[in-house]
């Protein structure tokens, strides 16, 4: 096994800038995953993993031979706790990073179910938002989240700190606006977008067919061809002097509340 302990070491500083850069995640189309639970569902997902970098001295004997067992053909190198140190983006590092091979979040990719029920957002920016989102989505069963106009790399490591793992497990797709929405239309997915104005109460819709809830970034709210193309305009009564919610906050609402009706008999 191979042991690394320099700063200077080449392997050290391309895996390091992975963390900082959205460029080197774009460029390597690799990115960087800590911890095993992380990591055990990236295998269970079927990543392609390239190579595994662990700290001896803070790696448990139990992970340890987990990896040994589910990695015979990959790469493992032990890296120094002061370098570790340096990639953990946890509070308690595991002694585990894993390098793994990006996947492409194409809409034509989605497989999905007799009645979809879809999670649309438009322009996320903030990664922790996006996190709490997929969390949401994978607690809800959503068969698909799909990111118009994404403006944050989803490999980010705080959308995967955040989603706890859920951006792997969630099928995801990305693409434009106009992409978004002729795919939803082509799919005879009806279309449930937010807005504050000439709206509909929420729970006055019928989520019980094949839809999508339409939910936009904070400051910016949804672009107006999700007005003209929508089925339904909804909005959430709001009683105090604010008019907007935090975006995951927003999308759970809306997306348990569909879930209640998909689910009763």
């Amino acid at each position: 096994m191979k042991y690394i302990e320099s700063k200077n070491n080449a392997i050290f500083k391309k895996i390091k800038k992975l963390l900082s850069k959205t460029k080197s995640r774009k460029d390597t189309r690799s990115f960087l995953v800590e911890g095993i639970k992380e990591i055990k569902i990236c295998l269970k997902a079927k990543y392609n993993f390239i190579e595994i970098f662990i700290c001896s001295e803070i790696l448990s004997k139990e992970d340890f031979e987990f990896l040994k067992k589910n990695s015979t053909n990959i790469c493992i190198t032990n890296l120094s706790k002061n370098l570790y140190d340096q990639l953990s983006y946890k509070e308690k590092g595991e002694g585990l990073l894993a390098l793994i091979k990006s996947k492409d979040f194409v809409l034509d990719n989605l497989i999905l179910p007799k009645n979809p029920f879809i999670l649309v957002t438009e322009s996320p920016e903030k990664p922790g938002n996006i996190g709490a989102i997929l969390r949401t989505a994978d607690a809800a069963g959503i068969d698909a989240v799909i990111i118009a106009n994404p403006k944050t790399e989803l490999f980010n490591p705080n959308i995967i700190r955040s989603s706890l793992g859920s951006v792997f497990t969630s099928q995801i797709a990305t693409g434009s606006t106009n992409e978004v929405i002729k795919f939803l239309i082509n799919n005879k997915i009806k279309i449930y977008s937010t807005f504050i104005k000439n709206s509909v109460d929420f729970t006055s819709i019928d989520y019980k067919g094949s839809c999508a809830i339409i939910v936009g970034a904070e400051s910016s709210s949804l672009t107006k061809e999700w007005a003209s193309k929508s089925t339904e305009l909804i909005k959430i009564p709001m009683k105090g002097k604010m008019d907007s919610l935090n975006l995951s906050v927003s999308a759970a609402i809306v997306i348990f509340e569909a879930l209640k009706q998909r689910n009763a008999n």
